[in-house]
């Protein structure tokens, strides 16, 4: 009796043991498999993701969107992308960043061409209508630094003749600051659809034959944002694109990116260059 009790017991032991090692295999095949699946996914997402990286490029080197099939990995991907021009527009413009203190943001007057070259002879410029032509800038300040930040306008333009040339324009709201000869404007308030916060000056741009073709705006002692009012039912031309992306697996992992950017223009760094139409020279150095 004795041993057909612990034979007995030997065997529910054994069970349980058996029960609890299976649990634990169980266990730990549900986790590695699970594991292997978040991996998986990581790696597909990644892939998209390299994939829409990929059309992004694409779509700025052709200026067009595309639909292409790439390698990738050990199988295929595809990457669908669309180029859309952000349209003009009379209502109130609000430059995507901050512009840091010496840097500038372009604003553009006159339409581009469908290859993002600049269309000066466009008939959606912003000056196209008779009448004086002007415009309302408004520049934020910021809370940190507290400096009261200047704005250095540069309306660049070409003549009926075909040359170029600048105008520029300074503005200053810190009626402390002495020295630096800028135009003194108010202190902050409403302007550019807001109702406060701003500072604000309207300019009036050249026309007598000439065709303004961008604003530079450069802001001194401290960084800012623009914002930018047509004035006289105008209607600022686009200023940008957008473009998309969306990348596949073949598995069917999908990711998308979107990229608005401004029109490419010249780095501040230029308006400091001297240009010329014609041949400089100095007679000082001829024979």
């Amino acid at each position: 009796m004795k041993t057909h009790g612990l034979r007995g017991q030997a065997l529910l032991i054994t069970v349980l043991v058996l029960t609890i090692a299976l649990t634990v295999a169980l266990s730990l095949i549900r986790r590695t498999t699970a594991d292997v699946k978040t991996t998986n996914q990581l790696e597909e997402s990644a892939r998209a993701f390299s994939v829409a990286e990929a059309g992004i490029e694409d779509v700025l080197k052709r200026a067009s969107g595309t639909s292409v099939t790439i390698q990738s990995g050990n199988g295929s991907a595809t990457f669908e992308t669309t180029f859309v021009s952000l349209s003009g527009t009379s209502a109130v413009y609000t430059y995507p960043s901050e512009t840091q203190k010496g840097e500038v943001a372009t604003l553009w007057l006159v339409p581009h061409t469908q290859d993002n070259a600049l269309d000066e002879t466009g008939v959606d410029y912003y000056c196209k209508e008779a009448g004086a032509c002007t415009i309302e800038v408004c520049w934020e300040q910021p809370v940190n630094p507290t400096d009261v930040p200047a704005i250095e306008m540069t309306v660049l333009y070409r003549t009926i003749a075909g040359l170029y040339d600048i105008q520029r324009f300074a503005y200053d709201p810190d009626a402390v600051r002495l020295g630096n000869s800028f135009t003194r404007v108010g202190v902050l308030g409403s302007g550019c659809g807001r109702a406060s916060g701003v500072y604000t000056v309207t300019l009036t741009l050249p026309t007598t034959n000439v065709r303004p073709l961008a604003l530079r705006l450069r802001p001194y002692y401290n960084k800012t944002a623009f914002i930018i009012s047509p004035l006289s039912s105008r209607t600022l031309p686009s200023q940008g694109f957008e473009v998309s992306s969306t990348g596949k697996t073949e598995s069917g992992m999908t990711r998308k990116i979107i990229v608005k950017r401004n029109y490419d223009s010249p780095a501040s760094i230029f308006d400091f260059v001297l240009y010329s139409n014609t041949i400089l020279s100095n007679s000082a150095y001829q024979n």
